[in-house]
């Protein structure tokens, strides 16, 4: 996830959110973590100035704001634009590009009232666009992400902003996603949902590296040297894994070259 990215700012907003509602301030999540994360760091992370790199990171976050794992972690990748699907062949769940989602009836109901309200706005000096129907299909994944993640005590919902094309006042298109939390009434009953974060669903336009698939190497059967190695190679981004790999790669063709028995002096 890039640093300043949109899907770095909603996943932000989220963290925020669920930190305020649990009425826990930065200091008590930084200090959840082990080793210890810094009071700016967190902070960083709810901006989306640093966020979370790894799936480690994800976990730690998880754990300090006592959330699920599993579905905090299918909420950073859908952020990202990669989309956990059943598939009946594999029996199991793939990861899929969010420009390749299947567009639901009620999803293709919502993106029709919005091409047709920016039909109605639209004018020869006013070019009024609706959000593609992808996007709105990716807003309507990460909702149900997040209504199994936050539970029954928030609102999760969505609404649309017609984009306007021009050069000097224009904004573009998109599909807002709010978080409500239940205010309790001064009799006890829930009254009112407070707005908790507001955030625009991300349009990821690069394709990330999709969550593995293979099981990984079992760190009790092995040194702890070699676990240890192992669990950073895990942790580097995705160009620095393959930067290891090519180095790995040199240093066996290297191996080989000079391991060569050489025919005796005649």
């Amino acid at each position: 996830m890039k640093s300043g990215s949109n899907s770095a700012v909603a996943f932000g907003r989220v963290l925020q959110a669920v930190r305020k509602r649990s009425s826990k301030n930065q200091a008590d999540v930084a200090s959840s973590f082990d080793p210890r994360l810094s009071v700016a760091a967190v902070s960083m992370a709810e901006s989306g100035n640093r966020p979370p790199k790894t799936e480690a990171m994800v976990r730690g976050y998880a754990a300090a704001l006592e959330l699920d794992e599993d579905a905090l972690l299918e909420l950073w990748w859908a952020m990202q634009g990669m989309v956990a699907i059943e598939s009946r062949a594999e029996e199991r769940t793939v990861p899929q590009w969010w420009r390749e989602l299947w567009a639901s009836p009620q999803v293709e109901v919502h993106h029709h009232q919005a091409v047709s309200e920016a039909a109605g706005d639209w004018t020869p000096t006013e070019d009024w666009y609706a959000p593609s129907v992808r996007l709105f299909a990716l807003a309507s994944a990460i909702r149900e992400i997040l209504v199994r993640l936050l539970g029954d005590s928030w609102t999760v919902d969505y609404k649309h902003q017609i984009g306007l094309r021009d050069p000097v006042d224009g904004r573009l298109a998109a599909v807002i996603i709010e978080l409500r939390t239940a205010v309790p009434g001064e009799d006890g009953s829930d009254t009112s949902h407070e707005l908790m974060a507001s955030f625009a669903c991300p349009e990821p336009v690069a394709r990330p590296v999709p969550p593995e698939t293979t099981p990984r190497p079992n760190a009790e059967g092995i040194s702890p040297d070699v676990a240890w190695i192992l669990s950073a190679v895990e942790a580097m981004p995705a160009r620095e894994r393959a930067a290891v790999a090519g180095f790995i790669h040199g240093l066996r063709e290297g191996a080989s070259l000079f391991s060569e028995v050489t025919p005796p002096p005649a």
